[in-house]
């Protein structure tokens, strides 16, 4: 097991659980998508496992690692986790290269190349640009370009293709199912519906 994850549950103010007793595992190379109607917890669940939230209880292991767990909590910046946020979260001052390259140059080796994932993104004519320059479809492929630049040891998608037409829905796609079987990490994908998954490489299905 690569991602293992044993009765995470989350609350607020101790009012009925967001997430409750959750437990599922990810090999390597895997991508397992939850879905669920909104507000079901999606994208609680996918910040307690990037630690941008902490659960109320659960314990999240990551390549044998506890990176969260009764008296563990492994800060966000150390987890290496490549995030794709369902809002982009691009920084507004880097154009889309810097944007998608930001963790790139801090890698010893490169599995996943920058050219190729550009290529793969329809992003080359657009690297120029800043985020308030882009469309909401191509945010949301720079967002997807920095997640797997940064050669992430887990992957992490909020409705990674839902702004997107269906020639980059299936690019974007492809380039996942590569890339993760490259980089043989597991990966996580949220979504309302499962209509915008033609080709992604999903071992498992769960509702949350």
């Amino acid at each position: 097991m690569y991602l293992e994850v044993k009765n995470l549950t989350k609350n607020y103010n101790n009012s009925v659980a967001v997430i409750n007793d959750l437990s599922f595992s990810v090999k390597k190379g895997q991508i397992i998508s939850f879905v669920g109607e909104s507000g079901s917890g999606k994208s609680t669940f996918l910040k307690c496992l990037s630690g941008l939230e902490k659960p109320n209880s659960g314990i999240v292991s990551l390549n044998d690692q506890v990176i969260n767990g009764e008296n563990v909590f492994i800060t966000p910046q150390k987890r290496k986790i490549g995030y794709v946020f369902q809002d982009f979260a691009l920084f507004p001052h880097l154009n889309a290269n810097d944007n998608a390259v930001y963790s790139y140059d801090q890698n010893d080796s490169n599995i996943i190349l920058k050219d190729e994932v550009m290529h793969m993104l329809n992003l080359e004519k657009h690297k120029d640009k800043y985020p308030h320059e882009l469309s909401g479809g191509q945010q949301q492929r720079v967002a997807l370009a920095r997640a797997l630049l940064m050669q992430p040891k887990l992957l992490l998608m909020d409705e990674p293709f839902s702004g997107l037409d269906r020639d980059n829905n299936i690019s974007a796609q492809e380039l996942i199912n590569d890339s993760v079987s490259k980089l043989k990490i597991p990966a996580i994908l949220v979504t309302h519906s499962l209509e915008h998954l033609d080709v992604i490489n999903t071992n498992e299905i769960i509702k949350i």
